[in-house]
């Protein structure tokens, strides 16, 4: 709610500060006495738009300041304009105006002929009738299945769009994958190649060595083995003689008795090189392939073969498209059918709902001088589809009115004036208690009224106010005396400047107040007695 409001240099006003009630707020004055300039302070918070006129005269900066308090919680809006820019602030921080803005808009509701009017938009009107048929479990169900709906429906879409990009993918695909697949990749081929043509380029070399050791180890004449043949019985004479030296001839027998051996393995070694410059060149070219798919893909062998998984996964994928594209419009279509259900159980409460609130409305707008006014809810009715769903329903509803005899409703946005708005907002907010906490200010709500409708007004005012804030722009008696507090305007003349002030009137001067609504400047006894009387029967 609106807890305080200051306002400093806005028009006539040199600096006011009202501390609201949480209830009924009503402030009176004389014609001119610049009642509205509040609502304009107010309003600054709301638009962007701040001309340099509203600063006061011989002023160079103009100030609204507006407390909110919710609970605990307590927020402080501030904007001050000078005649070059204008400034926002939250708690004391500058801050963008939409932040200010947004802020006023979730806490001010705001009904009258001059300022935005909740009415004239269409999208409230279901939302009003929704709330008034306490449709919220069915909109959150019906939200719910939107939801899956879209998200089925992005599925597709992005399947689609897949599938038209397909070919030329797929073209993609294969040609990376025939260019991996062409070598026959697996790991550790890249060092049995790069040792194979090692062997390759030396194989020469490797066998000349090969045969030269066998020679000289075991096939010559004077080979290790031939030596060592003539040299045992030298050996085994030592041994004999001197058992120290028995081991060292057991090393030389198990050598000798090894090179026989060690010469078949050299043999074996170099049957298996063989000089063949066509595997030479074969291995030469699939490492230097290889190189150039690393450096293409920039990833090593142990990456291109995961590279290569991941295109087969993803083109088996683009292949099962149509099959994938089958199952998601099926669940799209049951998903839809869902949505449906539930459309048509929403349509059902609003049909309903729109015939009640039509009723009820109708029936208080007589007593606010509307006999002859028509109310309608109507509902366009909207078959939702796979490209048509939406979170709060596929139908449009919108409110029709008439004030005139043999006039056909039209919708309320091009036919009714702002003072039929204002008493159509108090009685559908008298109705719908839907917005605990909120703060409506009305501005001229009872212009063209007084008697028993005025009474009748300040009644809805008081009920509305049991739920929510309400402050009102009144110059009626009737309904001045239901308010919680009750504030005065007053405008006076100084050094030949103008000055609006504004205070909240204790019980006497109250009393004096509603007197002047009632009699104008002819004040006398009796006026003040039926001033006192009016004011006793204010409800507790």
């Amino acid at each position: 709610m609106l807890s305080y409001l200051k306002v400093e240099n806005l028009a006539v006003v040199e600096k006011v500060g009202l501390d609201f009630s949480p209830r009924l707020n009503v402030l009176t004055g004389e014609t001119g006495a610049g009642k509205s300039i509040l609502i304009d302070a107010v309003t600054l918070l709301l638009n962007k738009k701040a001309p340099a006129a509203l600063i006061r005269g011989g002023e160079e900066k103009l100030t609204v300041e507006a407390l909110f308090a919710s609970g605990d919680e307590e927020t402080v809006l501030r904007r001050e304009v000078t005649r070059g820019k204008s400034l926002a602030f939250r708690d004391g921080e500058p801050v963008p105006f939409a932040r200010v803005q947004e802020a006023a808009e979730a806490r001010l509701n705001i009904y009258g002929q001059r300022d935005h009017v909740f009415l004239l938009n269409a999208a409230n009107h279901q939302a009003y009738l929704d709330r008034f048929a306490g449709n919220g479990e069915l909109l959150g169900e019906l939200a719910e299945r939107c939801r899956a709906v879209r998200v089925l429906q992005a599925r597709r879409n992005e399947l689609l769009e897949k599938k038209q990009q397909a070919g030329e993918r797929l073209d993609y695909l294969g040609f990376q994958l025939q260019e991996i697949d062409a070598l026959d990749l697996k790991e550790g081929d890249e060092e049995r190649w790069q040792e194979r043509l090692k062997i390759l380029a030396d194989a020469e070399t490797i066998l000349e060595k090969a045969r030269a050791l066998v020679d000289d180890l075991h096939q010559k004449d004077e080979s290790v083995y031939g030596v060592l043949a003539r040299s045992l019985p030298a050996a085994e004479y030592l041994a004999a003689m001197f058992p120290d030296f028995a081991p060292l001839k057991e090393e030389i027998d198990r050598f000798y008795a090894a090179l026989p051996e060690i010469s078949a393995q050299l043999d074996a070694l170099a049957a298996r090189v063989e000089f063949n410059e066509g595997e030479l060149n074969e291995t030469a070219e699939k490492l230097s392939r290889l190189e150039r798919l690393k450096a293409k893909h920039k990833l090593d062998l142990p990456g291109l073969l995961r590279r290569a998984e991941q295109m087969r996964a993803e083109r088996d994928g683009l292949v099962n498209l149509q099959f994938d594209l089958a199952d998601v419009e099926q669940e799209i279509a049951r998903a839809l059918a869902e949505y449906r259900a539930r459309m048509e159980r929403l349509r059902q409460a609003r049909r309903q709902a729109a015939g009640k609130l039509g009723q009820l409305v109708v029936r208080e707008l007589a007593r606010l001088e509307m006999a002859k006014a028509r109310f309608e809810a109507r509902v366009e009715e909207v078959e939702p589809d796979a490209g048509n769903v939406a979170e709060d329903g596929t139908d449009r509803l919108e409110f029709y009115f008439s004030s005139n005899p043999g006039q056909p409703p039209g919708r309320l946005k091009d036919v009714a004036s702002g003072g039929e708005l204002s008493r159509l907002m108090l009685v559908l907010k008298s109705i719908s208690g839907d917005e605990p906490g909120a703060t409506f200010i009305f501005d001229e709500i009872d212009a063209g009224i007084g008697g028993k409708t005025a009474e009748f007004v300040g009644e809805k005012l008081r009920r509305i106010a049991e739920r929510n804030q309400v402050i009102c722009i009144s110059h009626l008696p009737q309904i001045a005396r239901f308010a919680d507090r009750h504030f005065l305007i007053r405008k006076e003349v100084r050094g030949g400047q103008t000055f609006s002030s504004a205070a909240a009137l204790e019980r006497n001067e109250r009393v004096r107040e509603i007197a002047r609504l009632m009699a104008g400047s002819a004040i006398n006894a009796d006026v003040l007695k039926a001033a006192e009387l009016l004011l006793s029967r204010r409800p507790e």
